[in-house]
């Protein structure tokens, strides 16, 4: 059972559940802690007043939960996002039709206030951008000055102000206070960069144009905030001091932040089962899915909660997939093992499968690695992705699905690597023993391979004999890509005639035959022609294969007649399917037919040949290598060995991301183009959070 749900992605039931409107709090309590049922959004009743209080608490909750994320990622930035204590929160629902969820709402606010003033205070002493910011670098500059300089600007009489000019500003500004009748008192350059300091002294019935002279001469008086001592010496010894004890103050509060977030996970958990949600005057109806091993659960869930309460289950037909729209089908789940969680992820960008589809989880976590491999052939290289996989990923960073996935690429590189007679690049100096092993001739070498050999021997001679040696490896290179290539598009057209069994729809059933058909054919072709055809290389006796069965008016061999007759066939199955299992009038049919056929053609040149991109990545790690290697004889010992080390460093860097990217595409694009529908929603019951109990009101 856990290998199927594994491969095949299983189907949920739909459940309505029929509940006296007064005892609904105490059934969403019972649903909410059952982890067992999958909420489903009523969209008739998305007019209603009910439905509508129900949307402004959840923008509300979100607004609020982004202010809190948003708090604790400052905190965390500044060093305080350690793991402390949080308390087990309860939240109290009342028999109202809200649940009590504005009163949670703004009980949170109320308790986040002061936090998030304490947040805010540390965000800008912390940003060099913020005024707080600035005006501690200006207090850092003149804390030399030790008198109450807010007192000098109240006088009656006279009053004096320090004012910050820049220095192409000076003597203008100085000029304009004479014209009015100020007295420069002091006048100093040198405190701070490309700034004068002025301190101005003017009766006070002038203030309004010494104001203007300053505002018109870009001059800035040096002011301090009212919470803060009017002495800048002192006002800096303030700012500092808070600035200590600042992040301390805001780390006991953490947990309380860690906390709000607990209770609002739990008041959106029970949003979503109040979105799903229809009132009438005597009850009130749940609906939803529920997984099926998940039933047993969900009946002494209900059971539990006495007399009054009926769970009407009932399981959808899947009967093939077009004649339902993407809404109707029911939310599918499986299972993942706890070795392919690091495929889980990537799966997820591809989609998710709809019920009875089988799932390319395990598919991917076997040919993704493989694929990986033959893009980046390297024994040393591999070595430093797994190395940096585990220490770097797995333990320093603490995640471990992506330094777990790190290192199975960095172990697939190896193997490949090995083969290919590469260590840290082919030269002789590092990877000669691995050459030797393989007796000079690596079965996977790179054509550039005996260019390095000979170039460590003294020099390029017998350049025919290498540029012979080079084309055959070249066409090797090409032939492993194609007949990787093909083996993998059979498989995926062979699943797609599972998935249409799985669904039960002839048309995808029929489909995926044909494409099968087209695919295995050419795979024939390829690896048993590359065996059997005439040519003096495996990719001249594939092609001779592939001539005759294309290209020829009678093909002239068994073989050739064979894949002729099963792409043939196939073509013909892909251009009937539509006409004789699709939706539509007739002529949509046909021209569905045509479509189909001409697309799985071309897919069938297409698809093929990208997999050449493999030989490509291969070819461009060799290249890079053998630049890097030819800098190193040049470059002599010491420039030379820091040349290739650095070389390296940045090929890793570089071809580690390319051949990923590369790997991707061809699984997303090439292979699961083939049988993946995706188009699935995910069955996801809600879960309370482990710190927070629910708690029904007794008034």
């Amino acid at each position: 059972m856990a290998a199927t749900a594994t491969l095949i992605a299983q189907s949920t039931s739909q459940t309505y559940i029929i509940i006296p409107r007064d005892r609904l709090a105490y059934a969403l309590k019972a649903l909410a802690e059952c982890n067992c049922f999958h909420p489903e959004p009523e969209q008739h009743a998305a007019g209603s007043e009910f439905s509508a209080r129900i949307r402004h608490i959840k923008n509300e909750l979100d607004t609020l939960e982004q202010r809190l994320r948003e708090m604790l990622k400052v905190a965390e930035s500044t060093g305080l996002g350690e793991e402390q204590a949080v308390s087990e929160q309860v939240l109290r629902l009342s028999k109202t039709t809200d649940m009590g969820l504005s009163r949670v709402i703004e009980q949170l606010t109320t308790a986040i206030q002061d936090i998030e003033k304490l947040v805010e205070r540390l965000a800008q002493l912390k940003s060099p951008e913020s005024e707080l910011a600035t005006l501690l670098a200006v207090l850092e500059t003149y804390s030399f000055i030790d008198v109450d300089i807010e007192a000098l600007k109240r006088g009656s009489y006279i009053r004096a102000k320090v004012y910050r000019v820049p220095t192409d500003r000076t003597q203008a500004f100085l000029r304009d206070l004479e014209t009015v009748g100020a007295i420069a008192g002091l006048h100093v350059s040198g405190i701070e960069t490309n700034m004068d300091t002025v301190v101005v002294a003017y009766p006070a019935w002038l203030e309004a144009e010494v104001g203007k002279t300053a505002l018109r001469n870009r001059a800035t008086p040096l002011e301090i905030p009212e919470d803060m001592p009017r002495i800048p010496s002192e006002a800096l010894k303030k700012v500092r001091k808070e600035l200590d004890e600042l992040p301390v103050v805001l780390k006991r509060h953490l947990p309380k932040l860690r906390e709000a977030l607990a209770v609002i996970d739990a008041a959106k958990s029970l949003l979503s089962l109040l979105e799903a949600t229809k009132l009438t005057q005597l009850v009130a109806v749940v609906s939803g899915y529920v997984a099926p091993e998940k039933e047993p659960v969900l009946r002494r869930t209900l059971e539990s909660l006495g007399a009054g309460y009926v769970g009407v289950m009932a399981t959808p037909s899947m009967e093939g997939h077009h004649g339902h729209g993407e809404e109707e089908l029911p939310p599918s789940y499986f299972t993942i093992p706890s070795k392919l969680t690091p495929f889980a992820s990537l799966l997820e960008m591809a989609g998710h499968p709809r019920p009875r589809e089988f799932v390319p989880l395990a598919l991917l976590a076997v040919t993704l690695p493989i694929v990986y491999g033959f893009m980046f052939p390297d024994l040393g290289h591999g070595l430093a992705l797994l190395l940096a996989g585990y220490y770097l990923f797995y333990k320093k960073m603490g995640n471990r699905d992506l330094g777990r996935l790190v290192m199975i690429f960095g172990v697939a590189a190896m193997a490949v690597g090995f083969f290919a007679g590469e260590f840290f690049g082919p030269h002789p100096a590092v990877a000669g023993w691995l050459d030797a092993i393989w007796h000079g001739h690596p079965p996977l070498a790179s054509p550039l391979h005996p260019f390095v050999k000979e170039m460590a021997a003294g020099g390029l001679h017998g350049g025919e004999e290498l540029a012979e040696e080079a084309k055959l490896l070249i066409f090797h290179a090409i032939y492993v890509s194609l007949a990787i290539g093909s083996l993998l598009l059979a498989l995926s057209s062979w699943i797609s005639v599972a998935n249409g069994a799985l669904l039960r729809d002839k048309e995808v059933l029929a489909a995926g035959i044909g494409k099968s058909l087209v695919f295995t054919g050419i795979l024939i072709a390829i690896v048993i022609g590359g065996m059997v055809g005439s040519g003096g290389t495996a990719i001249e006796r594939a092609g001779s294969v592939l001539y005759d069965a294309g290209l020829t008016l009678t093909p002239q061999t068994a073989l050739g007649t064979l894949v002729r007759l099963m792409v043939t066939v196939g073509l013909l199955v892909l251009l009937a399917s539509p006409i004789l299992f699709g939706h539509g009038s007739t002529g949509e049919r046909i021209v569905n037919g045509v479509m189909e056929a001409f697309d799985v053609l071309l897919m069938a040149i297409g698809n093929t040949a990208s997999f050449m991109r493999i030989m490509g990545l291969m070819l461009a790690h060799s290249g890079l290598m053998f630049g890097f290697t030819i800098l190193a004889f040049i470059a002599g010992p010491v420039l030379g060995a820091i040349a290739y080390i650095l070389g390296n460093l940045l090929v890793i860097g570089l071809e580690a991301l390319v051949a990923y990217a590369h790997s991707l595409r061809l699984h997303f694009y090439e292979m699961f183009s083939k049988f993946y529908m995706d188009g699935g929603r995910p069955y996801s019951p809600v879960r309370m959070p482990e710190l927070v109990k629910l708690e029904i009101e007794k008034r």
